[in-house]
C-alpha cells in the first residue's frame, strides 16, 4: 500500500468544525517531514477561512527524538493561529508521556483520549457549550489570527532543557517593543523556577538603532539570569554584524548558525560537555 501523503491525512468535519489530522502508522525521523506535514496543514486551513476544533491521531505514530523540537514548535503555532480546543487520541506510553510533559511546562490541557469517540464526543460538547452567534465569531479566520504575540512565540522543550524563543518577522522599533517581549520572556522562565539552554530564531527579525541598546541590555541580563547557554540562528546579515560587534565587544561567543537543526545539534553539544 502506498505511503499515505499529508494532504491524505487531513480531514474537515463541517458539521462539527472538526479539522482532523492522522498522524496513524506514521514515523516522523527528521524536522523536514514535520514542516512539510504542518506546511499543508496550515494551507488547507488558510483556505478555509475558518478555524477549527482539532481532532489528533496518534495511533502507532512515532517522533524520532530529531523531530520532537519541530513538531512542538509547529503544532503549538498552528493552535495558536487556527484552533478553537484541541485533542488527542491513541498515543502511546512514549508519545503520551512526552506531551504530559509539554503541557505541565506549557500550561496546556493534553486533553488525551483513549479513543477517537471519546475525544470527539469531548470536542462535541464544547461547541454544544458555545452560542451559534458566539461561535460564527469565534470560527471566524483573520489576518489578526496568524499574529502572535510574545506568549506564543515562546517554547520550552523539557527533554533538551531549551526555551525556544522566536523573533521570525519581527521588527523591534524602539526600547518599549524590547521591553515588553523581554517582560514576558523573563516571567515565563520565571515560572518554570529554572535555566534554560537558548535557542533564538532571528529569521526576518529587524532591530531598528533605537531599539538595539535595550536589546542587547536585555538579552544579557536574561542569559546571565536564566541562560544555560545560547544559541541563534537564521539572522539576515545586518542582525549577524550586530551581534558579533556586540559579542566581541562583551567577549562571548555569539554561537550563530543558518539553519535551526545546526543550532540545536549545538545545544546537543553543550550539554553532552556540561
Amino acid at each position: 500500500m502506498p505511503e499515505r501523503t499529508s494532504a491524505d491525512r487531513i480531514t474537515f468535519l463541517p458539521d462539527d468544525q472538526v479539522m482532523e489530522a492522522d498522524f496513524s502508522d506514521k514515523t516522523f525521523e527528521v524536522s523536514g517531514q514535520v514542516n512539510d506535514f504542518y506546511d499543508e496543514l496550515d494551507r488547507r486551513i488558510e483556505a478555509s477561512g475558518e478555524k477549527w476544533f482539532f481532532l489528533v491521531n496518534y495511533r502507532n505514530s512515532t517522533i524520532m527524538p530529531e523531530a520532537w523540537i519541530t513538531f512542538a514548535h509547529r503544532g503549538k503555532k498552528s493552535n495558536l493561529a487556527y484552533s478553537l480546543g484541541s485533542v488527542r487520541f491513541g498515543a502511546d506510553a512514549a508519545t503520551g508521556k512526552a506531551i504530559l510533559a509539554r503541557s505541565t511546562v506549557e500550561r496546556f490541557d493534553p486533553n488525551l483520549f483513549p479513543s477517537r469517540d471519546a475525544a470527539l464526543a469531548h470536542l462535541r460538547k464544547l461547541r454544544a457549550d458555545i452560542s451559534p452567534n458566539q461561535f460564527a465569531g469565534l470560527k471566524k479566520l483573520d489576518e489578526a489570527a496568524t499574529v502572535r504575540g510574545p506568549e506564543g512565540r515562546i517554547l520550552f522543550h523539557p527533554e533538551l532543557e531549551i526555551m525556544e524563543v522566536d523573533f521570525s518577522d519581527l521588527t523591534f522599533e524602539r526600547a518599549s517593543d524590547v521591553n515588553g517581549f523581554y517582560d514576558v520572556i523573563d516571567r515565563k522562565i520565571a515560572e518554570t523556577g529554572r535555566k534554560w539552554y537558548f535557542l533564538v530564531n532571528y529569521m526576518n527579525c529587524t532591530i531598528l538603532p533605537d531599539a538595539w541598546i535595550a536589546f542587547a541590555s536585555r538579552g544579557k541580563q536574561s542569559n546571565l539570569n536564566s541562560s544555560l547557554g545560547s544559541v541563534r540562528f537564521d539572522a539576515t546579515k545586518a542582525t549577524s554584524d550586530s551581534i558579533l560587534g556586540h559579542a566581541r565587544e562583551a567577549s562571548f561567543d555569539p554561537n550563530l548558525f543558518s539553519s535551526r537543526d545546526d543550532a540545536i545539534r549545538r545545544i546537543v553539544e553543550l550539554r553532552g560537555a556540561a
